[in-house]
């Protein structure tokens, strides 16, 4: 056993001094071992399930092409198409039943008007042990799920990947860390260890974690520290009443590592600022289907406050729009612009999705997405049609457009309206 826990905590180290990331499908969803007693004449029937004499691989392809017609105000119209190709393999070996090595890669090719690009990406390599069956520890590149926002997860403050609320549902890239797992009952502890290493140092960062069971709520408490960043401290809460799914998030910062803009008469200073920051979102998710099978409705909505954002968004608006248009912006200190978070930067964001599923029974199906900044009213709208498959051909048309005034975070480059057809193809292997 001493063993297998080296051979697990070399792994991270050994991933500590590469970047890595992607965007694939998660084929590896539970955490734990079962760890039986072994009679001394073999395995029981029961162990041998868990253990696999040969490497596993499997994996997962797609292809997509996309065509759209891009209407910019005060410009011409023009046409833009995209072709994408990618696979992604996954490798599996489980030589007993306490031991376990994943791992996940993809390969992604794509071809537009505007050139090609390839990226092969590592998704997740780690090892899987446990301690007496009590304590179960995983070693490596991995995905985590920390936090329980849909859309915006302030929560999530280990992943290196950050949710898209355009494609929330997204595979988000995972920290290299030091897993440790104790369950206890329906309540879970975790403690993770992250290595985040440079040319010049290695920097080690920890991450406690319990989620109690309540009933039919979650509770998550958590928190997060790291030399020379800000520590913070984490709670989530997911329930339910009747058919409709509630969640929020809260995180208390003890300072922020942004710069923040503020006004020295007709220009702007970027400062530096301590003190607590607070982060809060909620939202909800209700699906409705009648008998008939002609409404099967999905509805999703998610407030996010934002602690470190202006609720004076004039100065933000001004930086923009300097830009924008090359010039420098009205700043005393323009070395610092790269410290300001020019995304993200309103108080105020709300998010809802709408999903029509088989439309009056039939083959069709519709969904609409809405994010806005409501601190500077602007925002993104996005609807899709998703057509009859034809020979695993997933055909869609939609069309999506933004809103806001000059210098606004969605409505900064004017207003846009982007009319496309797509059509895909996936499978597994």
């Amino acid at each position: 056993m001493i063993r297998k826990m080296i051979w697990g905590v070399l792994l991270v180290l050994m991933m500590a001094g590469t970047s890595w990331a992607a965007d694939f499908d998660d084929f590896f969803m539970d955490d734990l071992f079962v760890d039986l007693e072994v009679d001394e004449g073999g395995l029981a029937p029961e162990e041998a399930l868990l253990v696999q004499e040969r490497l596993v691989v499997g994996g997962s392809y797609s292809l997509s092409f996309n065509a759209s017609r891009i209407s910019i105000e005060s410009r011409e119209p023009s046409s833009q198409w995209r072709g994408a190709m990618g696979g992604q393999l996954y490798l599996d070996a489980r030589p007993d039943p306490n031991f376990r090595v994943f791992g996940k890669a993809g390969l992604n090719y794509s071809l537009s008007d505007g050139g090609a690009d390839v990226q092969v990406k590592v998704q997740e390599l780690f090892a899987d042990f446990n301690y007496g069956n009590k304590v179960f520890f995983r070693a490596g590149k991995q995905n985590v799920k920390w936090g329980a926002g849909y859309f915006y997860s302030p929560a999530d403050i280990i992943n290196i990947g950050r949710i898209d609320p355009l494609d929330p549902e997204a595979e988000r890239e995972g920290p290299v860390a030091l897993k440790a797992h104790y369950p206890k009952g329906s309540n879970n502890y975790y403690l993770y260890t992250l290595v985040d290493s440079t040319k010049e140092d290695v920097r080690i960062a920890f991450a406690p974690k319990m989620e109690l069971v309540l009933g039919k709520s979650e509770l998550g408490l958590g928190g997060f520290y790291k030399q020379d960043q800000v520590p913070r401290l984490m709670a989530t809460l997911s329930s339910s009443f009747g058919d409709v799914g509630f969640f929020g998030e809260a995180v208390l910062s003890f300072g922020s590592q942004r710069g923040f803009l503020e006004q020295r008469g007709p220009l702007y200073e970027i400062v530096e600022k301590e003190g607590l920051f607070l982060q809060l979102t909620a939202g909800g998710m209700y699906r409705f289907r009648d008998r008939e099978g002609n409404l099967d409705l999905s509805a999703t909505f998610q407030y996010y406050f934002n602690g470190e954002g202006y609720g004076d968004q004039e100065g933000i608006k001004k930086v923009r729009q300097a830009r924008l248009k090359g010039e420098l912006p009205p700043v005393l200190n323009p070395q610092k612009l790269g410290t300001l978070a020019l995304t993200g930067s309103g108080r105020h964001y709300a998010a809802g999705s709408l999903s029509w599923n088989s439309i009056l029974g039939s083959k069709l199906s519709a969904s609409m997405l809405v994010q806005a900044n409501l601190s500077d009213q602007s925002g993104i709208v996005y609807a899709v049609l998703r057509l009859p498959e034809w020979h695993k051909l997933s055909p869609s048309i939609g069309v999506s457009t933004n809103f806001g005034p000059s210098g606004s975070e969605f409505g900064a480059t004017g207003r846009t309206v982007t009319v496309f057809a797509a059509v895909s193809i996936s499978g597994a292997f």
